[in-house]
Parts: structure tokens; C-alpha cells; sequence
């Protein structure tokens, strides 16, 4: 098949054989700037992404750091691979380019290294590990039906073995499982997991595919961070039918005790992450339970004073967006005290009229 490149003033034109797909490249002219308060130290290597969006689906994004302001949609896509690829820990790119050859891709971050687990066809699952960044070991396991077919929740490392939860069967008849990687015998054994008519809906740390930003997690925890998930039922037009919703609470898989446990009841978070052997979850007064998971014991504290807006854990460290008239102030806090302040403002006209759409994430 030919590939013809016509690179235009406005405008790439990609011609594949099949079809014809016209990109955008106009480029708006809002600027943006970070202005750093306090302890700029925490800056060094943060990202502001700004999203505007408006009723009738316009939508743009831009990345802001200290140094620029640089518009993220629209853009020729050559140029915005380069740019993530760039973006990505360049020891890494060898196994992020492994695991790009595989299905229903997943990986987490210990405090060991990366590992990665995929799908090879559909009789095969690959793991992939890096402990040093720069080399990948790889194991392929012929996998039981359940597991390949079933819906997966995440990954987990304990005592040196790779496990991954998963659901097997369909909507109110599925089952939790456990399946556990074998490393060297090229075995997976299957546990299940008793939540009566509960499941998990996701392991907590795991990235599809991958995450520039996941954080280290224990092998050692004894409670792995999950969130709950539960079947409901509703009649409509005679029909009954269920749908998918969480249990409130902070919930995690107990190694020693093969069971899912609740950890803390008041957990209306706004926004959760888990670093090491903690799990962190900054509740919608203000507060933050942190928990530890080699015991389970929750411990909540005081962090937000007033009103909370958007949180973002970054890391052990939570950020926290207010909006003013010229964008946002964001203070920055870790072991639920104050270490930084900084501001997003718009610059120019342009930006200025996007701000009553405009929403602030950290990464």
C-alpha cells in the first residue's frame, strides 16, 4: 500500500490506500502561565492539563508547566507522538514497546520494578518485567478460558508472584477469581474469591497498558487496595434489567485471608491513589484517610480547609484546584500539610474567554 504526504499550511492530508483523513492543525491562540509561590522545587517535572469544553462538544487542551504553554488538541499527529513519546522514561521504551504487541494490556509499578501482563492470541498470556529499566525478561503461560475470556480488575505482586484478579462469566452470574503466575513452571492456578453477590471491579495502581505516572507499590502489603462493585436491579416496561454501581467505603483484598474486607466505611473520596504501602483518599469535607496496608489500619487527618475542589494525587503529594476569575490557585500538600502554592492564570484575551469552560488537572 502507498503512503502520499501532503503537508498543507493548515493541514496534513494522510492518504492510505482506503481513505483519506484530513487533521487539523489550526492552533488557537490562548496562552496560559504557571506562577509558582512557594517551594518551586515541587514544579519541577508537573504538568497543568486545562480542558475547555462547551455544551455543544467543543473541546480543547492545554499543557502548561513553568516554562510553556503549548496547546495539546488539533495538532498534526506526528508531532504529538513525538511529543508523549519524548514525555516517557526513555529506559522504559523497551517495555512499553513489548507490551504494545499485546491484548487487554496491563502494568504496575512496584518497588521491585514494572511488570506487565497481556494477551498473545487467544490461548496465551505474556508477563514482562524490568527491574533495572533498561531490561525486559518475559515468561509466556498458557492461560485456562476463565482467565482469557474473563473481564480483568488489575495486577498485584505478593511473594514474588504476579496475581490478577478477574471476573469470570457474565453480568450477575460472574464469579471474582484469583489467578496466580507461576514464575518458571509456567503455571496459573485459580482461587475464587467469596463476595456474595458482590465483585471487584478494579485493583487499584494498575494501568491499562501504561501510566507515565504510576507509582511504586509494595510487594510486601497485606491488603491490596480494590474497589467494589455491585449488581443492581430495576423493572422497566415489564423487563428487568441490572446495572453496574460502586460500594461506597475504601475495600481490599486480604492475602492472608482470601477475602475482600471493607477498610473504612466514610469514603466519599474525591479522589484516592496508592504510594508504597499506603492508601490515600482525600474525602469531599477536606479530610484524608490514609491507610496502611501492611496492617489495614485507617488513620484520617484534617488537609483541606473550606470548600474542595479538584484533587489529584501525584505521587504521596495532593493537589487541590480552586477557581478564581483568572483561572486557579493550587496548593499542594503532602503528609497532610501545606508545602506549596502556585497559579494558573490566562494571558491573553483569547484564553480569557475560555475560562468559564476551562477545567485544571495536575499530572
Amino acid at each position: 500500500m502507498k503512503r502520499i504526504w501532503n503537508v498543507a499550511a493548515l493541514g496534513a492530508v494522510i492518504v492510505l490506500g482506503l481513505g483519506t483523513f484530513v487533521i487539523d492543525m489550526n492552533k488557537t491562540e490562548a496562552e496560559w502561565e504557571l506562577t509558582v509561590k512557594t517551594n518551586p522545587d515541587v514544579w519541577a517535572d508537573q504538568t497543568i492539563d486545562v480542558f475547555y469544553e462547551t455544551e455543544n462538544e467543543t473541546s480543547e487542551r492545554f499543557e502548561v508547566t513553568t516554562e510553556r504553554s503549548r496547546i495539546a488538541t488539533n495538532m498534526n499527529y506526528i508531532e504529538e507522538a513525538i511529543h508523549y513519546r519524548d514525555t516517557l522514561d526513555p529506559s522504559l521504551r523497551g517495555f512499553y514497546r513489548q507490551m504494545k504487541e499485546l491484548n487487554f494490556a496491563q502494568s504496575i509499578r512496584t518497588d521491585e520494578g514494572y511488570v506487565g501482563l497481556g494477551q498473545n492470541g487467544n490461548q496465551e498470556i505474556v508477563l514482562f518485567k524490568s527491574t533495572d529499566g533498561e531490561t525486559v525478561t518475559s515468561e509466556t503461560f498458557k492461560a485456562p478460558a476463565d482467565v482469557m475470556e474473563g473481564s480483568w480488575a488489575g495486577l498485584f505482586v505478593h511473594d514474588r508472584d504476579v496475581h490478577l484478579i478477574f471476573r469470570s462469566g457474565y453480568e450477575a452470574e460472574s464469579k471474582t477469581k484469583l489467578a496466580v503466575l507461576k514464575e518458571g513452571t509456567n503455571e496459573i492456578t485459580i482461587k475464587d474469591l467469596d463476595l456474595d453477590n458482590d465483585f471487584v471491579s478494579e485493583v487499584l495502581g494498575t494501568s491499562w497498558f501504561y501510566d507515565r505516572n504510576m507509582m511504586p507499590i509494595s510487594t510486601g502489603n497485606r491488603f491490596i487496595p480494590v474497589r467494589v462493585g455491585a449488581y443492581e436491579s430495576f423493572t422497566e416496561n415489564g423487563e428487568t434489567h441490572s446495572t453496574e454501581t460502586n460500594r461506597p467505603g475504601l475495600f481490599a483484598y486480604d492475602i492472608e485471608t482470601n477475602k475482600v474486607v471493607q477498610l473504612a466505611s466514610k469514603a466519599e473520596e474525591s479522589n484516592l491513589t496508592v504510594h508504597d504501602n499506603e492508601l490515600m483518599a482525600v474525602q469531599l469535607d477536606g479530610s484524608e484517610i490514609v491507610v496502611d496496608l501492611m496492617t489495614g489500619k485507617p488513620s484520617p487527618r484534617q488537609v483541606i480547609d473550606g470548600s474542595v475542589g479538584t484533587t489529584t494525587y501525584v505521587g504521596n503529594q495532593l493537589y487541590h484546584v480552586r477557581p478564581t476569575k483568572d483561572g486557579a490557585v493550587i496548593d499542594v500538600y503532602e503528609d497532610g500539610k501545606a508545602v506549596s502554592s502556585a497559579a494558573v492564570n490566562a494571558t491573553n484575551e483569547e484564553a480569557k474567554l475560555l475560562l468559564d469552560g476551562a477545567q485544571f488537572y495536575v499530572r
